[in-house]
C-alpha cells in the first residue's frame, strides 16, 4: 500500500518570530508579556491558505533555568493558539531545558524538526524555517530545509555571516519572508 504524500511546511521560531523577543537575557515568562509581532495571523493565514503545515520550534530554557514553570509555558502557547484561530499552529515543539543540560533537544539540534515531521507527516525538502538567530538556521540548514533569517538588525550581508549560520535569505520582518516563500513554493 503506497504511503500518504508528506506535507509541506514552514517551521517558525517563536521569540523575535511570532513573538517580540525581549532581549537583553530577558524572557517571556507569563502570557500578559507575550505580544505579538505585527501582522503575524495574517501572514500564517497566507501559509496556510497556500498548503503549509505551520510548526512552532523554540528554546524556552526559562522552564530550565526556573524562571517559569512549565504550565505558565502551556498557558502561553495555548492563549497563543487561541488568539491565532484559523491561523493556529499545527505543531508546537520546544525545549524546556538550561543550555547546560546538553539535552537531544535544543536548537540547533534538528531534533525538534525531526520529530515534527515524523509526527506530521512533513517533507523537510519542500519545508521552510524562518528563524531569528544563527541556531535556528542552522537547525534548519541540519534538518534540509531552506531557511530565512528575520530580524530587524541584520547582518550587513549573508555573506558576513559565519557559514553555518548563514540563511537563503535576509529579511527584516516576517511579511517579506513570507512572500519569499510563497514565490518560491509555486
Amino acid at each position: 500500500m503506497p504511503s500518504a504524500p508528506k506535507h509541506k511546511a514552514v517551521f517558525l521560531d517563536r521569540d523575535g518570530v511570532i513573538n517580540v523577543f525581549p532581549g537583553d537575557g530577558k524572557f517571556v515568562l507569563h502570557y500578559n508579556e507575550f505580544i505579538f509581532m505585527p501582522q503575524v495571523a495574517e501572514n500564517l493565514a497566507r501559509l496556510r491558505a497556500a498548503g503549509f503545515l505551520l510548526v512552532l520550534v523554540t528554546n524556552q530554557s526559562g522552564v530550565g533555568r526556573g524562571l517559569m514553570k512549565l504550565e505558565a509555558l502551556h498557558e502561553i502557547h495555548d492563549r497563543m493558539q487561541d488568539l491565532l484561530a484559523a491561523s493556529k499552529l499545527d505543531g508546537i515543539y520546544y525545549c524546556p531545558h538550561h543550555p547546560d543540560e546538553r539535552c537531544r533537544c535544543r536548537k540547533p539540534s534538528p531534533w525538534m524538526i525531526e520529530r515534527a515531521a515524523e509526527d506530521l507527516q512533513i517533507d523537510c525538502a519542500r519545508s521552510f524555517l524562518v528563524g531569528d538567530s544563527g541556531r535556528d538556521i542552522e537547525m534548519g540548514r541540519a534538518a534540509g530545509l531552506r531557511t530565512a533569517l528575520c530580524r530587524e538588525n541584520l547582518p550587513p550581508s549573508i555573506e558576513a555571516m559565519e557559514p553555518r549560520y548563514r540563511p537563503e535569505k535576509l529579511f527584516k520582518a516576517l511579511a517579506p519572508a513570507v512572500d519569499w516563500i510563497l514565490a518560491e513554493s509555486r
